[in-house]
């Protein structure tokens, strides 16, 4: 369920003159990055038939011993949180995957 907040003062740019904008939040999130989802995404659907990809993606998408995803760095080297989003969509096209009979 999106969760609409109204955040600015009366007159700033892009408001509507009467207090301020309307922000929609449309997907929970932790501090980095989008929250974890437990029912398959449309992507996870897509890479189901692509097992060759999800499986790579699987195998290059772990964690280091700070928990940090190894395939996923920023210019500064630090990685996001495992399991990143790359990782999760994996592991969900694996159990469509299997769930559909095909591995």
């Amino acid at each position: 369920m999106p969760i609409a907040a109204r955040v600015g003062e009366k007159g700033l740019p892009g408001s509507s003159g009467q207090g301020g904008w309307t922000v929609t939040v449309t997907e929970p999130h932790t501090p980095d990055g989008p929250a974890a989802s437990t029912s398959p995404g449309p992507m996870a659907g897509v890479l189901a038939d692509m097992p060759e990809v999800w499986r790579r993606l699987l195998v290059e998408h772990v964690p280091d011993r700070l928990g940090r995803c190894t395939a996923c760095r920023n210019v500064s080297g630090s990685g996001v949180r495992w399991p990143c989003t790359l990782q999760q969509i994996a592991s969900q096209a694996r159990v469509l995957h299997e769930t559909r009979g095909d591995g």
